[in-house]
């Protein structure tokens, strides 16, 4: 309540103000440099690279402007990069540049906002000051010059100090409404006019799902050679050696039966080996006791390898979609195996937890920190996390400590 009534009319009677010289600035640096690269234009093209350094200008007062929303009153208005120009040759780039309508909506808003700003702060400032003094009139009312307070009123000293702070009351009512509703033009315009059309955000949606689809593909492909050259390297040499081992044994078995008894319990082990072995490479594909058991024993299973201790926390009453289910699983994989093999961290935590429409991860670890997404495995789990839309999260100090966050869409 406190807030509504005091600290959010403060933050937007600020914002309305700083508005006004914001506006100020905007207004002067936008005209003045529009108005100098056109008449700089007949004098050898001079315009021409003017109007360029124009373009990242406006781009800045734009983000000047966001600054100012996010700092006093923390709304987010989104923003648009320049976008590069294809093509040679910079008086070609310039003219393309001219013609897009970014341009002309940030050289709108920094002309629009001084007018629209002046109006605002005007208003706000009249009626918060009538309120404040409306309010306060009982308390100064005697030191008014005159037998009354108010001569026009041609009432009693109290009936007018009482009368002015009833007034005061309704200006204070009517200033918070005008206040919030001044604050919410503004922030519009700001919006209809800074931040990306729906075209670009099209754009830049179709080109963050271009990025992490070929991210995907190129850590499939890398899973892919992963398991073919574990199977090379690893299986397929252990049973290269289990079909040696049975063919001596086969050569010795009535020459000499101790001896191909002995390669046969060598071969035995090396069977087993590879039973193990192969169990490694499909349990790195998917474990069985993902889809068999879910999260909780899969994730038990993984804290009870880790050399870390791990102190589980799994609150998970309905299992999540398989794809849900394994992105969770490899997340908490991947980070375990990169705290035992860097982070020097003697113990970590693991918490999961499912609400209606999410599905929450995070691993923390007290290792040495700063760690980063570029490296040990965490870039193909982002991208991973990427796809179905989920979010991921880093937070490493070099203080000491990495904690990863991660949420997964889940279907209610």
């Amino acid at each position: 309540m406190l807030h509504r009534w005091v600290g959010r009319p403060a933050l937007e009677l600020g914002y309305l103000v700083a508005g006004l010289f914001t506006g100020v600035v905007t207004f002067t640096v936008a005209v003045t440099m529009l108005a100098l690269s056109l008449g700089l234009l007949p004098v050898f093209l001079l315009g021409i690279p003017v109007f360029v350094a124009t373009i990242f200008v406006l781009h800045g007062l734009a983000a000047m402007d966001r600054a100012r929303a996010a700092t006093l009153l923390d709304v987010d208005i989104p923003g648009r990069p320049v976008r590069p120009v294809p093509g040679v040759g910079w008086v070609r780039r310039a003219f393309v540049r001219a013609r897009s309508p970014e341009v002309w909506k940030d050289a709108a808003h920094a002309v629009l906002l001084l007018p629209v700003a002046v109006v605002s702060a005007s208003l706000v400032l009249a009626f918060w000051s009538a309120a404040v003094a409306g309010v306060l009139l009982p308390l100064y009312i005697g030191a008014l010059p005159g037998e009354a307070g108010v001569s026009w009123l041609h009432w009693s000293v109290g009936a007018e100090a009482w009368a002015g702070f009833g007034a005061g009351v309704a200006l204070l009512l009517l200033a918070r409404v005008l206040s919030a509703g001044l604050t919410a033009a503004q922030i519009a315009m700001a919006r209809a006019l800074l931040s990306p059309s729906d075209s670009d955000a099209l754009r830049a949606q179709v080109t963050q799902l271009r990025e992490t689809r070929a991210r995907v593909v190129d850590a499939a492909d890398s899973e892919r050679r992963r398991i073919e050259r574990d199977l090379h390297d690893g299986t397929q040499q252990q049973l290269v050696a289990l079909a040696m081992s049975l063919g001596r044994a086969k050569e010795k078995m009535a020459d000499d039966p101790e001896g191909a008894r002995l390669l046969v319990e060598q071969a035995h082990q090396e069977a087993k080996d590879s039973i193990v072995a192969l169990r490694n490479v499909v349990r790195g594909v998917h474990p069985a006791v993902l889809t068999d058991r879910g999260l909780d024993a899969a994730l038990s299973a993984l804290a009870a390898k880790s050399p870390v201790p791990v102190r589980l926390d799994i609150d998970v009453t309905e299992r999540p979609s398989p794809t849900i289910e394994a992105i969770a699983y490899f997340v908490v994989s991947e980070a375990l195996t990169n705290i035992a093999k860097h982070a020097e961290a003697t113990k970590a935590a693991v918490h999961v937890e499912r609400d209606t429409h999410r599905l929450l991860v995070s691993v923390s670890d007290d290792g040495r920190g700063a760690a980063t997404e570029t490296g040990g495995g965490l870039t193909g789990l982002r991208d991973r996390v990427a796809a179905v839309d989920g979010t991921f999260r880093l937070t490493s100090p070099p203080a000491g400590g990495t904690t990863i966050r991660v949420e997964l869409p889940c279907e209610s």
